[in-house]
């Protein structure tokens, strides 16, 4: 399995002035992967935080890690120079990012737009750092070689990180991660409780190891339980990991029937 991570940067996440909305994206486009992000760390902007929880990600050996947020011209946009701290490097100008920059303002009309200094500052690259395109916004995204890791540095603006994940990182993380089918179902339970279904979902668990099966509680009304059920089975086979899935569905509506509760809902399988 191939390790990712997320280490988000804004202290406007932290506040909750800010959902973290590029997290829930990132999470469910790894899962449709067939893989998931193994940790996502949310820090201040603060060139320690930054920096410290770089090294301590990077001591995890992780394959990716994407770092989300703080790319822009302003003052407290610092991810790249905590970037730079934490893997003990110095920064520079890099044409590359500069070039993308202007065209950026070209595509927009804007030839004459002068490169002040605040605008300069998202071309400056920690070394060894590449510039990667991005195609919805100013700010370019950047990728790094790490070690083991290969880090990308992604806007936090959820357009342009989408932009970027999609174009660059993804293809990258599918080329890891091989040829990978993901099944899903998710179906609507009632008069269960999910202390009874506990019992239920591990014993699954343990005819099927290595398969997703999550219960949440969506509370009782009327005086009946109300239960939604996830099931997921990722596999190289695409009619194995969907018969395994069907199974998995089966065994457990047989199992809530029999401890006196019903499905009313489902929704399909999906790749």
């Amino acid at each position: 399995m191939v390790r990712v991570e997320m280490l988000a940067v804004g202290k406007e996440l932290l506040i909750g002035r800010t959902l973290n909305t590029n997290a829930h994206w990132l999470g469910k486009r790894m899962a449709r992967m067939g893989s998931m992000l193994k940790m996502i760390v949310t820090v201040d902007d603060d060139l320690k935080e930054i920096s410290s929880s770089l090294k301590t990600a990077l001591g995890r050996s992780p394959e990716f890690l994407l770092v989300v947020g703080g790319l822009g011209p302003t003052p407290d946009d610092m991810t790249l120079q905590g970037i730079a701290l934490g893997l003990g490097v110095g920064m520079r100008q890099s044409g590359s990012a500069l070039k993308l920059i202007r065209e950026h303002y070209s595509r927009r009309g804007l030839r004459a737009m002068e490169l002040t200094p605040a605008r300069k500052k998202m071309a400056r690259l920690p070394l060894g750092a590449e510039p990667v395109l991005n195609s919805a916004g100013t700010a370019p995204g950047v990728r790094i070689i790490a070690g083991q890791t290969t880090v990308y540095c992604l806007p936090g603006v959820p357009v342009e990180m989408r932009d970027i994940f999609r174009r660059a990182v993804e293809p990258e993380i599918k080329g890891k991660l091989g040829n990978l089918h993901r099944k899903y179902l998710t179906f609507k339970l009632e008069g269960v409780l999910e202390s009874e279904l506990a019992p239920i979902i591990a014993r699954e668990l343990r005819r099927h190891p290595g398969a997703y099966i999550k219960s949440h509680p969506r509370g009782i009304r009327e005086g009946v339980s109300r239960i939604e059920l996830d099931i997921a089975v990722v596999g190289e086979d695409s009619g194995r990991a969907g018969r395994t899935a069907f199974e998995i569905a089966r065994e457990m509506e047989a199992a809530v029937k029999g401890a006196g509760g019903s499905v009313r809902g489902t929704r399909g399988l999906e790749e």
